[in-house]
């Protein structure tokens, strides 16, 4: 009786040991799975912004050459690209991964976008509402006002195109433009030049960037 126990308790002890082995090596194919998934979206992520850049320096010099009508249907379309590339980086950012390099290259795309639109809004005296807006992390308000800012372009505000910036990305252009709108807190909205610091509410955004 002793040594059936005794064989009971053995077999136990192994099969205890053999499930958390195997417990600790799925954890780590799953693991392993994970960053594989996340580096090839890196990847093809850093592939689309490559070719959306390519896109923009394209449009850059045919547009003294081609109708309003043709341009901007290009320009938006290429505008929508940039906005998806934002989501996709917001995503991998969450993941903890370190994608400095890409947030330095998608904030030369936004610029890029953003100076394209203004562009096109002047020469084809179009009634789009091109904003530029800086954001920081961590920052809980700056959370809610891109929030607010995706419902209003989504739901409410026709023709609304958001560009967006991370202040602490060290790259000249976005450190220059901080400067030049004296960017002094986040969140930040420059609307038709004029800067907006702080959280502001979706009613009284709407009301702003419809004045201007």
């Amino acid at each position: 009786m002793k040594k059936e126990r005794k064989r009971a308790y053995f077999f136990a002890a192994i099969l205890t040991i053999v499930l958390y082995l195997a417990g600790i090596f799925t954890g780590v194919f799953i693991q392993r799975a994970e960053e594989n998934q996340l580096k090839l979206k890196t990847e093809d992520l850093k592939r689309s912004i490559e070719n959306t850049q390519l896109e923009y320096f394209y449009l850059n010099s045919i547009g003294d050459k081609i109708p309003c009508s043709s341009l901007s249907i290009l320009i938006n379309e290429t505008t929508e690209n940039v906005r998806k590339i934002g989501q996709e980086l917001v995503e991998i950012e969450k993941s903890k991964e370190n994608i400095d390099s890409l947030k330095k290259e998608y904030s030369v795309l936004s610029v890029k976008g953003w100076l394209l639109n203004n562009y096109l809004k002047e020469k084809c005296y179009l009634n789009d509402h091109v904003i530029l807006y800086f954001y920081s992390v961590p920052c809980e308000k700056c959370i809610k006002q891109g929030n607010i800012l995706d419902q209003l372009r989504e739901n409410k505000v026709k023709n609304m195109k958001v560009f967006v910036l991370d202040v602490n990305v060290d790259e000249p252009i976005v450190q220059t433009l901080k400067k030049t709108y004296n960017i002094t807190a986040t969140p930040a909205i420059i609307i038709n030049e004029k800067k907006y610091e702080g959280l502001i509410q979706q009613e009284e955004l709407e009301k702003l960037i419809i004045k201007n």
